[in-house]
């Protein structure tokens, strides 16, 4: 392992906010990149197994992307916010050295203290969807991805995060041959040889998409909320850490269907609530206007429509003085899901608010060493 500094021309005129977006990118720049150590106006600064030709041009090309994808994004100020960083009282990674085990990248078991705050936390997102009226439900970790994936544009946009699902062939012979060489060779994983199949799943990266899938056809009167909790997968390249950004985790959602007025008015009492259980725990967190992690190469037009619309609402909650997560999204859609799913008479429109439970768990302790008061 060694650090590389690349001089990257576009950074010398970028904001804080489009240099903060580059190490995202640079995530699923090139599999020789291991971390990003600093970025500056001039370079980054790269940890790396292997210097290489390659490898420059494709960081100079992501910087590039990545940069220009926030030329029409400007920073403003929080819609809300709520400070609390100076009453911290830190120990997160001392606590999850004592609650977590690592199992593989991005992947964590959560003991004892742990696994019961995160139960409280999903309790506490319950009771907000219930003051709505959000019908509980539970679906699968899977989705197809012939529809809804395929036809919004999905797998383009964030196909980078995506665990695609394969299987062996339905063939005798053929599953002979694959039992037989990991017996003889103890292999982890099938070959080239083995020939696996597309499932035509992915695991699910939000809760969301199923619903609109179960709904598909569903007449709406005035509006509706469903909230189901899912475990979610998203690949995260050499960005993974415990609670704060896994390749698998739990998020719950709540899904709004309705009248433009009813998921515009549900989604802000929605963010009203959020903010509430922030203020509640004494959590430092702000609202801010946000876009989604789109591939880089798509990103720059979508980006600035989300900025530009606030159709992307986060509520983030501080970690130390230095970091903060995202922890709840609000989410508009217009009729994006409703017209390509057949939902409503034609105007009906849809909004999904995620609460991702291991991000809130990692302000809590964050905030106060361990579980919070009401819990203890």
């Amino acid at each position: 392992m060694s650090r590389l500094a690349i001089e990257c021309a576009p950074l010398a005129n970028a904001s804080p906010l489009a240099r903060a977006g580059v190490p995202a990118d640079l995530a699923f720049c090139h599999p020789d990149i291991r971390g990003v150590v600093a970025i500056d106006a001039r370079a980054v600064t790269l940890e790396v197994s292997a210097d290489s030709t390659d490898l420059r041009a494709q960081v100079e090309r992501v910087v590039e992307l990545s940069i220009r994808s926030y030329r029409f994004v400007r920073e403003t100020p929080p819609l809300w916010r709520h400070d609390a960083l100076p009453r911290y009282a830190g120990g997160l990674r001392e606590w999850l050295a004592a609650h977590t085990i690592t199992l593989g990248p991005g992947q964590y078991a959560l003991v004892g203290p742990a696994a019961e705050l995160r139960m409280f936390i999903d309790q506490r997102v319950r009771a907000i969807a219930a003051t709505i009226g959000a019908e509980p439900w539970h679906l699968p970790s899977i989705e197809q991805t012939d529809d809804v994936c395929r036809d919004t544009g999905y797998l383009a946009s964030h196909g980078q995060y995506v665990t695609f699902g394969y299987h062996l062939p339905a063939h005798f012979e053929q599953i002979a041959s694959f039992t037989a060489d990991v017996r003889a060779r103890k292999l982890a994983w099938p070959e080239p040889q083995h020939e696996l199949v597309p499932s035509g799943f992915i695991l699910e990266p939000f809760v969301c998409h199923n619903i609109y899938r179960a709904l598909k056809g569903t007449p709406i009167r005035g509006g509706r909320a469903i909230t189901a909790l899912g475990t979610c997968y998203r690949h995260e390249g050499f960005r993974f850490a415990p609670l704060l950004r896994q390749w698998e985790f739990s998020m719950r959602e709540i899904v709004l269907v309705g009248s433009p007025a009813y998921v515009s008015d549900v989604r802000a009492q929605l963010v009203e609530l959020a903010e509430e259980l922030a203020r509640e725990l004494d959590l430092d967190a702000r609202l801010e206007v946000a876009t989604d992690p789109f591939f880089v190469s798509e990103a720059a037009s979508a980006r600035t429509y989300q900025a530009m619309r606030s159709t992307k609402l986060e509520l983030k909650l501080g970690i130390d003085a230095a970091t903060t997560t995202a922890a709840t999204s609000f989410n508009l859609h217009g009729t994006h899901f409703t017209s390509l799913m057949k939902i409503g008479d034609g105007a009906a429109e849809t909004a999904c608010i995620g609460f991702g439970l291991e991000r809130w768990m990692a302000a809590i302790v964050a905030r106060w060493g361990g579980p919070p008061p009401t819990l203890r």
